[in-house]
């Protein structure tokens, strides 16, 4: 009896998280629709510094990011981004690289010149660890759930510029699609970039 409500548990669990797999997904191919026929696409090149909650090294990291926002005031954004290779001691695995992708809601405050943001989403994580010169020797997917906000100011028509802080927390992680293991890597990302609308 032990045994079957173990393998219950386990199926309940594998449900779970399969659920919030698809809700992912969902959540970043709605990203690419625009929030309406008259919102403003804003396409964001960015670099900046991931960190833990403790004293360990800074890790460098960059991306894009593509957001739709209608009347300045709420969107939808696709947000990519990718640390360096960390050897250090830092909030990170040693040789590790992250990689994130993740769908966010936005919301804004409709300014002309300067908007600020806050943002929230899911989407997924790939953490690469044990490098051998450029190949990684191990492969971790998962989930990951971030929140932050910034601002975004223009000094013309069609460009600007755009600062972000976000917190990433990692929900579950494995090296076998569907098949998850809860994770607790979590760490915070601030960048800066030229903002682009048109």
């Amino acid at each position: 009896m032990k045994g079957a409500s173990s393998f219950r548990y386990r199926d309940d669990m594998d449900g779970r998280i399969r659920w919030a797999w698809r809700v992912a997904l969902a959540t970043m191919l709605i990203s690419f629709a625009p929030a309406s026929a008259h919102a403003d696409g804003i396409f964001t090149p960015f670099i900046g510094t991931s960190f833990g909650n403790d004293r360990s090294d800074n890790v460098s990291s960059w991306g894009l990011s593509v957001a739709a926002m209608a009347g300045g005031a709420f969107g939808l954004e696709l947000d990519f981004s990718r640390t360096d290779n960390e050897s250090r001691k830092s909030t990170f695995l040693t040789d590790s690289r992250i990689t994130t992708l993740t769908g966010n809601l936005i919301m804004g405050i409709p300014n002309r010149w300067v908007r600020p943001y806050g943002t929230a989403g899911l989407g997924l994580v790939r953490t690469e660890t044990g490098f051998k010169e450029i190949e990684a020797l191990e492969k971790l997917d998962g989930l990951a759930a971030s929140v932050g906000g910034g601002l975004i100011g223009f000094v013309g028509k069609h460009i600007g510029a755009r600062v972000d802080i976000r917190y990433v927390r990692t929900v579950a992680v494995n090296d076998t699609l569907f098949k998850f293991k809860f994770s607790q890597l979590n760490f915070w990302r601030a960048s800066a970039g030229v903002a682009l609308k048109f």
